[in-house]
């Protein structure tokens, strides 16, 4: 009885990818350069990067709950997924159901230690969390949803010592979009010839013959969005400079893993680029 709940608590935790917590950091990296954009205390800056860090691990674990609650048929004929605990047939839907009840309460307990207004804001994204599953079978651009739920931690980081938004932090949830919109284009070109057999959309295949020339152009207007956003911070003009060149040489080096058909490695890659990208953010209130 004990080795069997052992065994089902494993594959929760590998429903929810709390084995491979790539996708957990692309969650929380927006999140912390939102709070990273204006610190003007540190011990809140502290314990709310914290929440964030939590927060980020629990939600991403639901959200992968739900998309495989979804995509259980799909995943079933993808060589890449068939494996997942669902697909599998290693857990019931009934599973996956509490456990993302149970990581939703978590993250209710989380939400409500902020103020109002992240509140109301967090809520305001989560039916779009709850149908981007959806959008992979009637859209041909569902990274475009997902860069837009992914970098919302943006406006929420900034929004915890920040009562209005400004140009500078949306010109930098534009840069994270983009971003995403990036990366997760190449993360699905790993299962392009299994989706087209059953039928999923994305831009992986949309972009596939000329996969290096449009990565390169959405990471090219997500570097200069982030130089925007740098050079707007009225901070020092070389740091500025030497901030916007890091990234543009991070993008560069992808795209030439890009030519190489590095796909995985690029995605997990972006772990390491999202935080020197919260780095360059932090080190800005010190110039």
């Amino acid at each position: 009885m004990f080795k069997k709940l052992i065994t089902k608590c494993k594959f929760l935790l590998i429903l929810g990818r709390y084995n491979y917590p790539t996708g957990a950091f692309l969650l929380m990296w927006p999140c912390l350069w939102g709070v990273a954009f204006q610190v003007t205390d540190i011990n809140i800056f502290i314990k709310y990067s914290f929440l964030f860090f939590i927060g980020s691990f629990i939600m991403r674990g639901a959200g992968c709950c739900i998309n495989d609650l979804f995509d259980k048929k799909f995943d079933s004929m993808v060589s890449r997924t068939r494996n997942r605990p669902l697909a599998s047939g290693k857990l019931k839907n009934f599973d996956a159901i509490i456990f993302i009840i149970f990581q939703l309460i978590l993250g209710f307990i989380i939400l409500i230690q902020f103020n109002l207004k992240i509140i109301l804001f967090a809520i305001g994204i989560m039916p779009l969390v709850i149908v981007y599953p959806i959008f992979k079978r009637i859209v041909n651009f569902p990274q475009l949803f997902l860069g837009i739920v992914f970098n919302w931690g943006i406006i929420l980081g900034f929004l915890v010592e920040n009562n209005e938004l400004n140009f500078q932090i949306l010109i930098l949830y534009v840069a994270g979009v983009l971003f995403t919109i990036g990366y997760d284009t190449i993360y699905g070109m790993q299962d392009i010839k299994d989706d087209k057999k059953i039928g999923v959309k994305s831009l992986s295949i949309l972009v596939e013959k000329n996969r290096v020339f449009f990565i390169g152009i959405i990471y090219f207007l997500s570097f200069i969005c982030f130089s925007i956003s740098f050079f707007y911070q009225n901070i020092s003009f070389f740091f500025s400079l030497s901030s916007s060149i890091i990234i543009f040489v991070l993008f560069f080096f992808q795209l030439y893993l890009l030519m190489e058909k590095e796909f995985k490695k690029i995605f997990d890659q972006n772990i390491f680029v999202g935080g020197i990208i919260f780095l360059i953010i932090l080190s800005q209130n010190f110039f």
